[in-house]
């Protein structure tokens, strides 16, 4: 019966932004995930797990992937993988891009845009 006593989340925190880094790490550590960026639909990143470099990089295009197929990347982002996943947050559309993966990436891209959803919807 103490399995269910027991917390799933290894780390958190009430300030917002210290709990979204926590939740991107987890999922970019958990599939070995180069950079991972969530971002609004101006390209300005909201948070991000990775190089800051990179990060911007990707937070840039994030939102211009969806729409633009074979756009040739940016210097740091070439020779990697780049995944987006949209969704929308009371009427704001955000991005969570992720840059390299193992083959679990689009499963914990789909977690992890749960786990921003909630963090971001608490007041």
């Amino acid at each position: 019966m103490n399995w269910m006593l027991e917390e799933r989340r290894q780390r958190r925190s009430p300030d917002r932004t210290v709990a979204l880094r926590f939740q991107l790490e987890h999922t970019r550590d958990k599939g070995r995930i180069e950079a991972l960026v969530l971002t609004d639909s101006e390209g300005l990143v909201v948070a991000h797990a990775g190089d800051d470099a990179v990060c911007e990089e990707l937070g840039a295009i994030a939102p211009l992937v969806p729409r633009t197929l074979g756009m040739p990347m940016p210097p740091l982002l070439r020779g990697g993988e780049v995944a987006v996943r949209s969704f929308m947050l009371d009427g704001q559309e955000l991005y969570l891009a992720s840059l390299g993966g193992n083959v679990a990436r689009d499963a914990l891209l789909a977690n992890s845009s749960k786990g921003l959803r909630r963090i971001l919807g608490c007041n």
